[in-house]
């Protein structure tokens, strides 16, 4: 079992791009939450609770296993072995639906990569063609690019890849982008537009890119999250993950789940975007 450090990330609120950098926030929708509560290790389906049903399936290579109680809350998380079966086709799990990024992208994750960052890139976002956000390690830091393309850029802070998790998170748009570590700024980047969307999780769309590692949580939004938000994804990601204090519940099985779909993610964005007390 790997070994998880206890110690407790500190909370801390930080300004956003768009309150730094002056930049004007789109309009933001949750449209893809994956928690390995809700992922099944026998078929390789991964339930979407943002309430949009957007499930994800893992494809071409082995498929990911639980780790049982590895976050310091003692929560599971998915472990992608990262086997590349072929350039090109690429094990990662597949959506079922693509997420456009033409209002920009905010992702947030929780995340313990195994793989060393040195030498290549470590998608956990990645597209089917040229133009799509891939949100990567790359050379110990989080990084984004349009994949084929470039742009983007590195965040400054470094990602262990001891066994232990880091909270990460990233916002890029046409007007720039910028970086979340532990519930700090990470740096800022240039920005420019998407030209294909999000339709993988682990890996890129030439499939040489495969994340390894464990990753409890994925969010990604549509639209860059403003300065409150981005504090409150990070409180919840922390309560959830790492003090205990906010409990993680399955979601309903998929037709129950249809039918909560619209009430589920309207109360599920509240619950994120919600003001965290004092």
């Amino acid at each position: 079992m790997k070994k998880t450090p206890i110690t407790l990330i500190p909370f801390v609120v930080v300004a956003s791009l768009v309150a730094a950098g002056g930049l004007s926030a789109s309009a933001q929708t949750l449209a893809l939450q994956l928690q390995a509560v809700n992922y099944n290790p026998v078929t390789g389906a991964w339930l979407d609770s943002s309430g949009n049903n957007n499930n994800a399936q893992f494809l071409n290579g082995t498929t990911p296993t639980i780790d049982v109680g590895v976050t310091p809350a003692l929560l599971s998380a998915v472990n992608i072995v990262g086997a590349n079966a072929s350039y090109g086709v690429g094990s990662h799990f597949q959506l079922n639906t693509a997420i456009s990024g033409a209002s920009g992208y905010t992702v947030f994750a929780y995340i313990a990569p195994t793989a060393d960052t040195g030498g290549s890139r470590f998608a956990l976002t990645g597209g089917s063609a040229g133009g799509a956000l891939e949100y990567n390690l790359y050379q110990g830091h989080q990084n984004w690019l349009f994949e084929y393309v470039g742009g983007g850029g590195p965040g400054t802070g470094t990602i262990p890849t001891d066994g232990s998790f880091s909270m990460v998170g990233v916002t890029a748009s046409g007007l720039g982008g910028a970086f979340y570590l532990n519930g700090a700024a990470d740096g800022t980047t240039s920005g420019g537009a998407f030209t294909s969307p999000i339709t993988e999780i682990g890996n890129n769309e030439g499939g040489g890119d495969f994340f390894t590692g464990d990753i409890a949580e994925i969010d990604i939004y549509q639209g860059v999250l403003t300065s409150d938000q981005i504090a409150s994804v990070e409180a919840t990601l922390t309560g959830e993950y790492i003090t205990g204090t906010i409990p993680v519940t399955p979601v309903p099985e998929p037709t129950t789940l249809a039918m909560l779909a619209g009430s589920f993610g309207l109360l599920f964005a509240a619950r994120r975007f919600g003001r965290k007390q004092a």
